[in-house]
């Protein structure tokens, strides 16, 4: 086996290990076998076109961290306080999504702000003038109601969505 093999090897256990990808989704990936991976990393050489494709595999996620960073430095920071019990949740739905809790929370908040865009706002005129906040629903975020003594269901602000 090559030197070129070997430290290919060590590339592959590093970003396997960086990217949080199991032995046997890589195999899947590379259409072999999860034992085929395992006699890959331990002593038989990888063929050329699979070699070929795991080489594109890393270059590609190498690609996105790139671009991401790069888009990045225009991004605002954004902080939120949680509970340790809410952090826990956050940090197992992540996990289950191969992701940060950073990305995670990222890719969720967009897309929630993306479907309430859409259901609650049919054009960009009224957006402006009239955001629901996520504090106004509290019922949708897993937070108590409050007390509804004062407010009657027709005084509330805030749109029906779209049928």
């Amino acid at each position: 086996m090559s030197e070129n093999q070997d430290e290919l090897k060590k590339q592959i256990k590093a970003w396997l290990k960086q990217q949080n990808i199991r032995r046997d989704e890589f195999a899947a990936a590379c259409f072999v076998s999860p034992n085929t991976v395992r006699n890959w990393l331990a002593q038989v050489s990888i063929p050329r076109d699979k070699e070929a494709l795991i080489r594109l595999m890393m270059e590609k996620t190498e690609r996105e961290k790139k671009l991401k960073e790069a888009a990045r430095a225009n991004w605002k920071p954004f902080a939120v306080m949680l509970s340790a019990e809410d952090y826990k949740l956050i940090e197992e739905a992540a996990r289950m999504d191969n992701m940060t809790v950073e990305e995670w929370a990222e890719a969720t908040l967009i897309k929630d702000a993306q479907k309430r865009m859409k259901n609650y706002y049919g054009d960009e005129d009224n957006f402006a003038n009239d955001i629901s906040l996520a504090a106004e629903m509290p019922e949708e975020y897993g937070a108590p109601k409050p007390p509804s003594s004062s407010a009657s269901p027709s005084s509330s602000p805030r749109r029906k969505p779209r049928q």
